[in-house]
C-alpha cells in the first residue's frame, strides 16, 4: 500500500475488496515508467480502475494540479476530491498565432497554467527569430518547453505537495503536459524517436519542420528522464478543456515584443 500522509480532516473510507484505496489518500506513486508517453495510459482504462478517464486532473492544496490515482474512489471525499498522486504534476500549454499560416502572423505567444492562483502560471510572447515565421505550432512547441523548464525545480527539489510525513521532499516522478494540440501530442508520443533515429527527417525523407524546437523539446525531455528518471508524458484535449491555458496564451500577445 502507498504511503500515507496527514489529512485527519478528510474522509478516508475505502471500497474495494483486493486494494483497498481511500476515497481520499493523497500519495505517492513513482514514475509510470518510460516517457513521452500518451496520458492517460492504459492503467486507467483497465475494468478494475473505477473512475475511467473521468476526474483526471485534481487540485491539490498548494495551487498546483496533479494526476487521479488510476484506483481511486468512484466517490470523492467530502473535500470534493479524489485521490491523487502527490509526485505528479499536470501542467496545461497552449500558444496562439494571430493570422496563423499567412503573411500578417507577425507574432505569437504561449501559455502555461499549473492551476488557479499558482504563481507559477505564466503568458508570454514568443520572440523573433530570424528566418522563422510565427505560427502557431512554433508557439504550442515554445510553451511546451517552458512548462518543462519551470517544473525542472520540482522534479529535482520537490515543493508541489507539503510532505509532513516525508524525511526529504517529495521530488516529482511523472510531469503531464497537457494541451490541445494533436501536432505537439502526437509528435511526442508517436514520431519524436523516429525523427531523431532518422536524423530529423521524416518518413519522405524531407526535413522536420521546426527542428530546433522539436530537438530542444527532445533533448530536455532525455536529459531528465536520463537524470531522474521522471517520466514526462503527454495528453491531449478538446479545446474547450484547455481554456485557462488558451487565456493565457492571449494575454500573451499584448506582452511587447523583443
Amino acid at each position: 500500500m502507498p504511503k500515507r500522509y496527514r489529512s485527519e480532516e478528510h474522509e478516508l473510507t475505502g471500497e474495494y475488496e483486493h486494494s483497498i484505496e481511500p476515497r481520499h489518500g493523497p500519495h505517492k506513486a513513482g514514475s509510470p515508467g518510460g516517457t513521452c508517453s500518451r496520458f492517460p495510459s492504459r492503467h486507467f482504462m483497465v475494468e478494475d480502475a473505477s473512475c475511467g478517464a473521468d476526474n483526471l486532473e485534481i487540485d491539490g492544496f498548494n495551487t498546483f494540479t496533479h494526476a487521479r490515482c488510476p484506483w481511486a474512489s468512484t466517490a470523492p471525499c467530502r473535500c470534493g476530491r479524489h485521490s491523487l498522486h502527490i509526485d505528479s504534476l499536470i501542467v496545461a500549454v497552449d500558444g496562439a498565432c494571430p493570422g496563423n499560416g499567412t503573411p500578417h502572423a507577425t507574432k505569437s505567444a504561449g501559455g502555461v497554467f499549473f492551476a488557479r492562483g499558482s504563481p507559477e502560471n505564466l503568458a508570454f510572447r514568443v520572440a523573433d527569430k530570424p528566418g522563422y515565421p510565427h505560427t502557431s505550432q512554433r508557439a504550442e512547441l515554445s510553451a511546451a518547453i517552458v512548462a518543462i523548464k519551470i517544473s525542472e525545480k520540482y522534479i529535482y527539489n520537490g515543493g508541489q505537495w507539503d510532505c509532513e510525513d516525508c524525511p526529504t521532499p517529495c521530488a516529482v516522478a511523472h510531469l503531464v503536459i497537457k494541451s490541445d494540440s494533436a501536432y505537439l501530442v502526437n509528435g511526442m508520443t508517436a514520431h519524436v524517436e523516429k525523427w531523431r533515429q532518422n536524423g530529423w527527417r521524416t518518413a519522405k525523407g524531407t526535413e522536420v519542420k521546426n527542428r530546433d524546437l522539436w530537438t530542444k523539446l527532445d533533448d530536455r525531455v532525455r536529459s531528465l528522464y536520463a537524470n531522474t528518471g521522471v517520466a514526462i508524458d503527454f495528453w491531449l484535449v478538446p479545446r474547450d478543456q484547455n481554456r485557462e491555458a488558451d487565456n493565457l496564451a492571449n494575454f500573451g500577445l499584448e506582452i511587447p515584443g523583443k
